[in-house]
């Protein structure tokens, strides 16, 4: 890394030199320039501040220069360098197929503009490197995305990043040229993260509408990719402008919802028992609460991966270096790090990606703690761990989700079952319900074994048969995991029945094993779905007394069950205390 300080005259913005590609010789810089914008955290803004926001390991390893300027009355780091390649990878697949020898190198050129404005620091970076030499844990990740809210019509967004939170690492990505409103792209308000939104801003204050007076396109993530002022008068009231438009503006009324998932401040005192929670987690070898995400900043680069490289300090292990990257891989080396500093060994380890798999193209790195997603309650709070940071869902949400509850359990079923003996386990209640009503045929513990499920022992159609056949999946629960695991054990035999014939055929065959005359055939197809379930608590079934993460479940069940056309009841089953 080479450090040039400042000759005491400010600079331009931009100095290239003739020839540059950017901006042929002889013809003026442009007014405004696509730009991609970080709004970094916990920074100090002065110049020794800056030098502490740069990745120093890259630096190094590409020597790259680092030069104290000053954008306007703005202090800045200039950070600029290319990182090349002598021969390509593919050189020696080309060859082998074709016999003749190929030598293609190639050099990956970029810069950075760290710069300081109204005590803010803000990473502005260029070319394919230019990201990778800023250190981006530091990154705001609601900032691009807060001025996208806030700026983009609702009826004009061109694409949409989201994912489904959670333990599950889901990415879908949807892009519609001419634009649509944000109503269109089907989003699921309470069970996904919108990481990305894009469009078109009129703001008028901006140096490129000023310049011509056309609607500005905006692509807000982590980062913000906007068009800025290229003078640094306008680039400093560019920025003054969008950070005016985060701070006093409020969101478009049909895009505030993609704002109520808030960052939980790094002082806030819950934080030490989610850790504490999350190191324990972190030992086991399949927790159900944790999942593996790719990074918001690298979903772009996850195509290209041909290969990983994990570091764990505290592990007692050498890096892994898989060519395909899973939870197991993470937690097999987090398990052998003291109990207490898991968590600690998360942020401080590193997953890198490369293009090749052998580790030497790198295309972009991150702590390894912002690859886990953990779901975690806190009291009457619903927290998630995403990208390296706390979340607390809005209260918005929430309220949502209690509607949405409450019109699902108050739907009336045909269903009704008898009272749960608290002397009973779940078996012997299933058992009790079929040998006293002989409408239910009793299929607890009785195995599917399919082609879908090649691996254990199958999987179950349901507790109880209905007399409509309707699929009954019974459960008393003191917990969320168990209901959780209830509602997603229905979404697998609907999907199983419906589509697959084997595992038709072994239903018809365990229930005419026990009633030879029943009805069912090979024609059936799921149309109901009834979930029973009695709490360990013995209160009514109702959504102040269903657990939170199991609403969750619940609601995601209901919606993938019935966009295929299964209808859903859940009925409360009484809980009988029996004397001692």
């Amino acid at each position: 890394m080479k450090v040039l300080h400042p000759t005491g005259e400010p600079l331009p913005l931009f100095d290239l030199p003739a020839g540059d590609p950017g901006t042929p010789a002889g013809e003026p810089t442009p007014a405004t320039y696509q730009t991609t914008v970080y709004q970094l955290d916990g920074v100090t803004s002065t110049i020794e501040g800056l030098y502490q926001a740069l990745d120093h390991r890259y630096l190094r390893d590409h020597d790259f220069v680092v030069e104290e300027r000053q954008v306007g009355d703005a202090p800045a780091l200039l950070v600029h360098g290319v990182v090349p390649r002598e021969r390509a990878e593919w050189c020696d697949v080309l060859a082998a197929l074709t016999g003749r020898s190929v030598d293609v190198g190639y050099s990956s050129g970029g810069g950075t503009l760290l710069v300081v404005v109204d005590g803010q620091v803000y990473a502005l970076t260029y070319g394919t490197v230019g990201r990778h030499m800023v250190n981006l844990d530091r990154a705001n990740p609601g900032f691009g995305i807060g001025f996208a809210v806030r700026s983009i019509a609702p009826n004009e967004i061109k694409q949409v990043r989201r994912r489904v939170f959670g333990a599950i690492g889901r990415i879908d990505r949807n892009f519609v040229p001419g634009g649509q409103h944000i109503r269109m792209y089907g989003i699921d308000k309470w069970g996904e993260i919108v990481g990305q939104v894009c469009g078109r801003t009129s703001n008028r204050r901006l140096t490129a509408y000023r310049t011509t007076g056309r609607p500005t396109p905006v692509e807000g993530s982590d980062s913000l990719r906007i068009h800025l002022g290229t003078h640094p008068v306008n680039l400093v009231a560019d920025l003054r402008e969008i950070a005016r438009v985060c701070r006093q503006q409020a969101p478009y009324p049909d895009l505030e919802f993609i704002t109520q998932i808030r960052p939980v401040k790094a002082g806030d005192p819950r934080l030490s028992e989610l850790e504490s929670r999350l190191d324990e987690l972190l030992a086991m070898a399949e927790p159900a609460d944790l999942g593996l995400a790719v990074p918001g900043r690298l979903v772009g680069d996850i195509e290209r991966t041909g290969s990983y490289r994990l570091q764990m300090p505290y592990s007692g292990q050498r890096p892994s270096r898989p060519t395909e990257l899973t939870l197991a891989d993470v937690l097999q080396q987090t398990g052998t790090v003291p109990a207490g500093s898991r968590w600690t060994a998360l942020r401080k380890g590193r997953i890198t990606m490369y293009t090749d798999t052998e580790g030497r193209d790198e295309i972009g790195s991150a702590a390894a703690s912002h690859w886990i997603t953990a779901q975690l309650a806190y009291e009457a709070s619903q927290l998630l761990l995403h990208d390296g940071g706390w979340y607390e869902i809005g209260h918005r949400h929430r309220e949502f989700l209690r509607n949405e509850i409450e019109q699902i359990l108050d739907r009336s079923s045909s269903i009704s079952l008898p009272g749960w003996r608290t002397d009973e386990d779940e078996e012997r209640y299933n058992k009790r319900v079929a040998a006293d009503d002989d409408r239910f045929v009793l299929l607890d513990r009785r195995y599917l074994s399919i082609a879908q499920h090649p691996r254990g022992r199958g999987i179950e159609a349901c507790d109880l048969l209905g007399p409509e056949l309707e699929l009954i999946h019974v459960k008393r629960a003191g917990t969320s995991a168990p209901l959780s695991h209830l509602f997603a054990q229905g979404e697998v035999a609907v999907d199983a029945l419906k589509y697959e014939t084997d595992a038709r055929e072994a239903l018809v065959e365990l229930v005419r094993a026990q009633r030879p005359n029943h009805a069912i055939n090979l024609d059936f197809r799921p149309h109901k779905v009834v979930y029973a379930i009695a709490l360990e608590s013995g209160k009514t079934l109702t959504a102040d007394t269903l657990f939170t993460f199991a609403q969750v479940a619940l609601y995601r069940a209901v919606k993938v069950l019935r966009n295929e056309a299964v209808d859903v009841e859940v009925i409360g089953i009484p809980v009988i205390k029996m004397s001692a």
